[in-house]
């Protein structure tokens, strides 16, 4: 079997868009035995919501904003598309803290992947991924 080095320089295909970009200006998401390229930060929110799965952005700017007042405000957000929603999953960035705490599966993380397979379909983006919170909107019988 014959294996080629492809330089760091070299092109990548974002996983999204298919777009081809140069490796060193690519954002990418490393596992022990794949990584996966984007080629800007909404390509890889859409990846990271999963299909089906409603996204909204919010941003906080002005104010000191925690873990706290972020799922607080993400709750909120949340109920505004259903009254009953429940949380199912959220990752802090700056802490690097989520829950779950699961292994990774699927090649997503653990959290997101896990918010997914049990009915995720809210996701809630906090200043660009330093919160992400996932909801369940439909009842779960």
């Amino acid at each position: 079997m014959t294996t080629t080095d492809v330089p760091e320089e070299g092109l990548v295909a974002c996983e999204v868009c298919l777009k081809e970009i140069p490796r060193s200006v690519a954002r990418s998401l490393e596992g022990p035995d794949y990584v996966y390229y984007f080629c800007g930060q909404q390509c890889y929110e859409k990846w990271q919501a999963g299909a089906g799965m409603r996204e909204v952005g919010l941003e906080v700017s002005g104010m000191d904003l925690d873990f706290a007042a972020a799922q607080a405000l993400a709750e909120s957000a949340a109920k505004r598309y259903a009254e009953d929603a429940m949380l199912l999953a959220w990752f802090d960035r700056e802490r690097g803290k989520e829950s779950p705490n699961v292994p990774e599966c699927q090649h997503k993380p653990g959290w997101l992947a896990y918010a997914e397979s049990h009915g995720g379909d809210l996701k809630i983006d906090i200043n660009h991924g330093a919160y992400v919170f996932i909801f369940t909107t439909t009842k779960q019988g």
